[in-house]
């Protein structure tokens, strides 16, 4: 039975999740506010200006929501949700609090969270920014809301400001801290499961994805490849061409794999692995076709590939899954390379002596 794993350590994914959870409950508790008795007695409201507050929230929420789902590998424009959100957080929290009491309101401790969503995206200048433009804001409202020159007034406002600043700054020093250590938690686990020169995951990964899948008995394909006559390469052209056509046989594995729900690894040298989901006949025939096509037109070079697969259906031992991949890549090697064998023994050449030629 597999562990669950809680961890309080967040990318900004998960983090922007999180929040997008709290402005649900947010909404619900201002509903309540204006709507739900004894809050709607007991505590001052206009109730006329909120309805269009209501429905710009919801709005907003659910194509964020939208957003999120669509963009979770999309960092450039996920990026941009994410300034929106703290934005729109702002001008909901001082409309919210200029609705429900103003300077009173009870809805005054959100600005907390307000600032640490800041300090999450935009670090120390974040928070200052986040404390100035809110206080700023907060002490307008009173200005216009009611008398400060009053002591009930007046004393409220000095003492929510200092400890949302007291709060605020030991929050953000905080949450620095935790962002500071989520970032070499990911450099750490960068450099423990991804290859810099392919930028695939390495051969860890793939000894503990391949443990997991046959575990899981899930029905999926391994193909273990390898660049044919590399030394070649780098004999012909120097290392550093040999470089950018690992770099190239890299991009173009984990393209293929990511177009086909699978993961693509580095598994050593010159040879790589695939792990995909289970396909056969025509479908595997076209991927093939695909994947050599692209591999025969690579900037660098023309590159030349020989691949053995095995299926999970043939043997469940991860060990002996990957010796039968292993022997059908020898074989086709053996065979004249540039081709791959199939699970069946059945050696897979497609056009590949034509397209060679053209190449040349």
């Amino acid at each position: 039975m597999k562990k669950m794993k809680l961890s309080l350590y967040l990318n900004d994914y998960e983090t922007e999740k999180l929040f997008s959870y709290l402005r649900w409950l947010f909404l619900l508790v201002s509903v309540m506010i204006f709507y739900v008795p004894p809050f709607s007695i007991n505590i001052p409201s206009q109730t006329e200006l909120f309805p269009y507050l209501l429905t710009a929230g919801c709005i907003y929420m659910l194509v964020t929501q939208i957003a999120l789902y669509r963009m979770r590998d999309n960092k450039k424009n996920l990026h941009y949700v994410l300034k929106a959100g703290i934005l729109f957080d702002y001008i909901a929290l001082i409309w919210l609090m200029a609705l429900s009491g103003g300077v009173h309101s009870p809805l005054f401790p959100i600005a907390i969270l307000f600032v640490l969503h800041a300090t999450i995206y935009w670090s120390t200048k974040g928070a200052i920014i986040s404390l100035l433009s809110f206080n700023a804001a907060y002490i307008a409202i009173g200005y216009m809301t009611v008398d400060l020159s009053l002591f009930e007034h007046y004393f409220t406002v000095m003492m929510n400001v200092f400890f949302l600043c007291i709060i605020g700054v030991f929050g953000a020093l905080i949450m620095l801290r935790e962002r500071s250590h989520y970032v070499q938690k990911e450099a750490y686990h960068f450099l423990m499961h991804q290859d810099y020169l392919s930028g695939l995951f390495n051969h860890r990964s793939f000894q503990e994805k391949l443990r997991e899948n046959t575990a899981s008995g899930k029905s999926f394909s391994l193909f273990l490849g390898d660049i044919d006559d590399f030394k070649k390469v780098n004999d012909e052209y120097g290392h550093q061409k040999g470089d950018e056509v690992i770099k190239e046989v890299g991009d173009i594995l984990r393209a293929f794999a990511s177009g086909h729900k699978g993961q693509a690894f580095r598994y050593g040298g010159e040879e790589f692995a695939l792990l995909l989901p289970h396909f056969e006949g025509e479908n595997l025939n076209s991927f093939l076709d695909d994947l050599y096509g692209e591999l025969m037109n690579a900037r660098s070079l023309p590159i030349s590939m020989s691949f053995g697969q095995a299926s999970s259906s043939e043997e469940n031992d991860p060990e002996k899954l990957l010796s039968l991949a292993d022997k059908r890549l020898y074989k086709a090697k053996q065979s004249g390379k540039k081709r791959a064998c199939l699970k069946d023994g059945e050696l897979y050449s497609g056009d590949l002596e034509p397209a060679m030629k053209a190449a040349k």
